[in-house]
């Protein structure tokens, strides 16, 4: 081997080569290095050698001995030993070979490529060490020679530092680390890694995690700034104030609520501050009786929370001073802890003044000053407690034409008046019959048939209304005197010559006679209020009248057109435009009223049913049967007056107030239409239209039947009802055998009844939905029903079934369906079991063109149809913007978004399931 300096690739270079490839016999050149000391820790070195080879093809001529590998050695030693060469104690390593060689003509250019060779020395224990190189024929030229030992560097990872390591000699070597300031290991797992003997960090394990009020960037732990913090190990970053709270400093672990706000004891630091909530607003009540239901608005502020709930107190007044309420008083559902903004209440005293005041509450009440949640007292004075019973009938006089009859007048604390309905007829003639109206609680019956039983009902009216008729009570008159014998024959012969006479007269008003056989109005007068006997016919038609306008004038007043004020328009009628005015007759007060006009336009057809409306209207007189006041039809344009129903439309108006009543306020409502279409059946006349749209509710909210017309002009509702020759048919208010067969009967508006009281209970919900006519007939031809409206109790639905029966004649009469009406308003607790819904006797929604039969293109047009347009901003929140995405919606999901009233969630979920059917 010698050193010599040599050009590659245009550097010089000094090297050490040995090419012995020309020489006879074999070759054994070594070259050795220095002493090379290993110090105390690398137990495995590497060497890394670059060289130059000539490829033995390059000689000219045949060489025995050429090669092109040499082998490379190591011994080990505690020192140096000098110029000591021992063969025998070097270690051969490794043979090495070039991966290029060169030939003569690279080095005449100069371009040589070197060849790099790494080689491992493993489990070194000595200080030191040698390296030797023995060539055994090969033209072979060392470049240099690097000897090193390999480190894992320093490093932080997982907020954790670890030191510079010297890569081990065998596996792995587990280092631990060292936490960065403001740093802490994780419970449970210190943060450690494996330093591999090629110098590189594996196997992490652990971690360190940032202090609260610190976060990780870049590898270190940073204080959180102004207006932010981190109150948990958990939390990967600092994290904004909630809204109304703010962080004074740096490093904050938490946010102080502002001014005003607070946060619940159980609520974390990453809770918004929210405050106490401003009082409920408009608190209105209504009384029936001593039934009392309370509904107020909910506060315009909230405070930031959901979880808002009322207490209503109670106080019991004297003059001047007031003492809660005895434990008699009941609240349904509660006092306290309200959800809703409504409350009934029940056993309150007769005559007794109430004081009511709701508060408004939430989570952070009463945990410092707080604004006034408590709203303005309602003052609540209950008067007699409901129409009484009479009973203790006594006969207190009787004859062969008379009886005189007394009963015991109920006890009264006020001077609330009580008047009396006296009806009474002869026995096995019950419908012939005569009714009274009374001040007192007596009565005589005259021009009575000798020795014949009577039959007397008797019942209590009041400012709430009439009462219950009592229990029959029988009572007879006496036989006929037979010393009056005489005095009979004489009777009977001027009884014979009137009747002679009355023949006569009897032709010419014949016509007119007849129009009054009808249910003659009462006349009162200060006898006692008498109404005359008359017989319990159907209502007249316009039917037997060559001129209608002569029927017209046998049953409404005509009234003189300068008494009545049309003042503006509420709506369109059938016929014309309807105003609201007021009517003021000679010597009386001006009352306000509504107007339905007869438009100029009209046809033949048109003007027969607008006098055929008036005279059916004319012949009804009942609390619950909207009044006529009279026509106008000698100037145009032709006008019906009838009484003013300030609250409008029953359909229109449970929109506008849905869920402000309770079921006992609706109930009253549904009895007080049952009383109208009693009195209808009575007298034989089927309404045929029977609908909410058709029933007017007047200030106090009692419902009365209106809109009596029989053949219908739906102009601007091409689907509202079914064409045949006999006219259009309302189809989701008419049974089956109508729209079938054209068959009205009372059982048919006993149907339409049960239609009515379903659009009640869901406040004017729009029958059977989006669904056409011949689908709903479908339908029912299918047996499916109506679906029980939202909290609807399961009483009132049982009864819409019974309303729904397919076989008429199984259907209930409206004498009964006002007698179960009226037994559920006295017991309130009926209504509280709410009607489950089951798929399987409830209307399938129609199939729809679209989305998987979906007839909704968005959530807000869905919600808006099903009356739940308040959780828009829930369903936009929880992401489902679509409508596929609510098919596979849950209970709990819905109470997770916010939906938790168990109605509102059983309306969502049904309507979904119409989807999925």
């Amino acid at each position: 081997w010698s050193e010599v300096q040599q050009m590659i690739n245009g550097t010089p270079i000094y090297m050490y080569q040995d090419c012995s490839v020309l020489s006879e016999g074999d070759t054994d050149h070594w070259l050795r290095t220095n002493w090379i000391y290993r110090g105390e820790a690398a137990s495995r070195i590497y060497v890394e050698l670059k060289f130059t080879v000539r490829d033995c093809k390059s000689f000219k001529g045949e060489v025995v001995t050429c090669k092109e590998t040499f082998n490379l050695y190591y011994m080990e030693s505690e020192q140096d030993v000098g110029i000591q060469f021992r063969r025998p104690l070097f270690t051969k390593l490794n043979t090495v070979a070039a991966d290029r060689s060169f030939t003569s003509r690279d080095i005449e250019s100069g371009a040589m490529q070197l060849n790099t060779e790494v080689c491992s020395i493993g489990k070194l224990s000595r200080r030191g060490f040698y390296l030797a190189f023995q060539n055994s024929g090969a033209c072979v030229a060392m470049v240099s020679v690097r000897v090193y030992y390999k480190t894992c560097p320093e490093a932080v990872r997982g907020l954790a530092r670890f030191p510079e390591t010297l890569a081990g000699s065998e596996g792995l070597t587990e280092v631990p680390g060292v936490c960065v300031e403001y740093a802490a290991e994780e419970v449970g797992s210190p943060p450690r890694m494996h330093c591999s003997t090629d110098g590189e960090w594996l196997v992490p394990v652990g971690r360190c995690l940032c202090a609260v009020g610190f976060e990780e960037v870049d590898g270190s732990c940073v204080a959180c700034q102004r207006g932010f913090y981190r109150h948990s190990l958990d939390a990967k970053r600092c994290l904004k104030c909630p809204p109304n709270s703010l962080s004074n400093e740096s490093g904050a672990t938490s946010c102080s609520c502002n001014a005003g706000f607070y946060r619940a004891p159980s609520e974390g630091q990453n809770i918004a501050c929210t405050r106490p909530p401003s009082a409920p607003r408009n608190v209105s009540f209504s009384l029936i009786g001593t039934q009392l239901s309370l509904w107020w608005q909910p506060p315009s502020d909230h405070g930031g929370r959901k979880d808002l709930t009322y207490t209503v107190f109670c106080q019991r007044c004297h003059l001047l001073s007031c003492e809660p309420c005895e434990a008699g008083v009941v609240f349904s559902p509660s006092a306290s802890g309200l959800t809703k903004p409504a409350v009934d209440v029940d056993g309150l005293e007769a005559y007794t003044n109430y004081t009511f005041t709701v508060e408004a509450h939430n989570g952070v009440s009463g945990m410092g000053p707080a604004p006034q949640r408590t709203a303005p007292a309602v003052w609540v004075s209950v008067g007699h407690a409901a129409p009484v019973t009479v009973s203790q009938f006594i006969l207190t006089q009787r004859d062969d034409s008379s009886l005189s009859v007394s009963w015991l007048a109920p006890r009264q604390r006020s001077r609330t008046s009580v008047e009396y309905e006296v009806m009474f007829f002869e026995k096995g003639e019950e419908a012939r019959y005569t009714v009274k109206h009374l001040l007192e609680p007596n009565v005589t019956l005259r021009d009575l048939q000798p020795d014949t039983a009577y039959l007397l009902r008797v019942r209590s009216i009041t400012p709430l209304g009439p009462g219950p008729y009592s229990a029959e009570q029988e009572f007879r008159t006496l036989p006929p005197d037979t010393g009056a014998l005489s005095g009979g024959v004489i009777v009977s012969i001027i009884f014979g010559v009137l009747l002679f006479i009355g023949l006569i007269l009897g032709f010419v008003m014949f016509r007119r006679k007849r129009a009054r056989w009808r249910h003659a109005r009462p006349d009162y007068n200060t006898s006692g209020f008498e109404r005359e006997k008359v017989w319990l016919k159907p209502y007249v038609d316009l039917q037997p009248y060559d001129d209608p306008s002569r029927g017209v004038l046998e049953f409404t007043k005509e009234l003189d057109v300068s008494c009545v004020t049309m003042e503006n328009v509420i709506g369109e009628g059938e016929f014309g435009e309807v105003y609201r005015g007021s009517l003021r007759l000679p010597g009386k007060e001006r009352i306000v009223v509504a107007i339905k006009t007869l438009k100029s336009t009209y046809s033949d057809s048109q003007w027969w049913n607008f006098l055929r409306e008036a005279t059916i209207m004319g012949q009804f007189n009942h609390p619950n049967i909207v009044r006529l006041e009279g026509v106008v039809t000698k100037r145009r344009p032709m006008m019906i007056i009838t009484e003013y129903m300030e609250n409008g439309a029953l359909d229109t108006f449970l929109r506008e107030n849905e869920e402000k009543f309770s079921p006992v306020q609706l109930v009253s409502m549904l009895q007080g239409i049952a009383s109208g279409m009693t009195y209808l059946s009575e007298h034989n006349y089927v309404h045929r239209d029977l609908a909410a749209r058709n029933i007017l509710v007047t200030r106090s909210l009692q419902c009365k039947v209106s809109d009596f017309g029989l053949s219908r002009i739906l102009e601007n509702d091409a689907e509202g009802t079914y064409e045949t020759k006999g006219g259009k048919i309302p189809i989701r208010w008419t049974a089956p055998e109508a729209i079938a067969h054209r068959i009205f009967t009372s059982a048919s508006d006993v149907w339409s009844f049960g239609i009515v009281m379903w659009e009640v209970l869901s406040f004017g919900d729009k029958p059977y939905g989006h669904m056409t006519n011949q689908e709903v007939m479908k339908s029912l031809e299918d047996g499916y029903r109506l679906p029980p409206p939202v909290d609807c109790p399961s009483i009132l639905y049982e009864l819409m079934k019974n309303c729904w029966s397919h076989d008429r004649m199984r259907r209930p009469h409206f004498q009964e369906i006002r007698a179960q009406l009226q037994h559920f308003i006295s017991s309130p607790q009926l209504l509280r079991p709410v009607a489950d819904f089951d798929p399987r006797v409830t209307l399938r929604l129609p199939s729809c063109s679209g989305s998987d039969g979906i007839p909704y293109r968005s959530i807000p047009e869905w919600l808006e149809s099903i009356r739940m347009k308040r959780y828009i901003s829930n369903f936009r929140t929880a992401g489902l913007d679509t409508m596929e995405s609510i098919l596979e919606l849950t209970a709990e999901d819905l109470k997770q978004m916010g939906v938790s009233l168990p109605g509102h969630q059983k309306r969502i979920l049904c309507s979904i399931q119409g989807f999925k059917e």
